[in-house]
């Protein structure tokens, strides 16, 4: 990535990270030194998370068709470069930036944020599922908070850049703003709901 496209998603992530409101986003730092504590029984787990991650994907027809053919081995080692990164940290602008980047990157490849969030949930319920069966109940809901933080405050990030990709790419196509489009979109969901109350 380029400097400039790297400032671009470094500014693209700041806007979205600036929406969240601090109690419910991922905490940097305490939440950083929880994964960091636990980052060697984290790494331990990265081969059958990816391979459960991969075949929950393929199990169903919706998510499956989002491969092509023969692209699995570098889709795992795409998501265990991710993961293995993840719990390397550290958590900063480039970090969170290049979060962003994959709501761009969904967008081109077919990937729904429907799907993103379903296969955030799975990841989570195994970090989580496994961590008790590993862990003391203490440092278990310790690292069940810090990894649901991360994964809610990510999967608001790709998705927020998503909807962003697509306007854009509508806008352009169009010959329009995004902003337009975005104030299109909310006088048409205007219209759609008054439709719908009842009368």
């Amino acid at each position: 990535m380029t400097d400039k496209n790297l400032a671009r998603f470094y500014a693209i992530a700041q806007e979205i990270w600036s929406q969240l409101p601090p109690q419910a986003r991922f905490r940097p730092v305490e939440d950083g030194k929880v994964l960091a504590r636990h980052r060697g029984f984290l790494e331990g787990l990265t081969g059958e998370l990816v391979q459960g991650f991969y075949e929950t994907l393929f199990a169903h027809p919706p998510t499956r068709a989002i491969f092509r053919e023969g692209e699995r081995p570098l889709r795992e080692k795409t998501l265990r470069d991710w993961y293995l990164r993840t719990l390397a940290g550290p958590f900063n602008g480039q970090y969170f930036a290049w979060q962003a980047l994959v709501g761009l990157v969904h967008v081109r490849r077919g990937v729904t944020n429907a799907m993103m969030a379903g296969m955030w949930n799975w990841l989570t319920e195994e970090v989580e599922r496994r961590a008790r069966e590993a862990l003391s109940r203490e440092e278990a809901e310790a690292l069940a908070g810090a990894w649901r933080r991360l994964a809610f405050t990510v999967a608001a990030l790709i998705s927020e850049e998503y909807l962003d990709a697509y306007l854009e790419a509508l806008a352009e196509a169009f010959g329009r703003e995004p902003k337009e489009f975005r104030r299109l979109a909310q006088g048409e969901a205007e219209r759609l709901l008054r439709e719908l109350s009842p009368r």
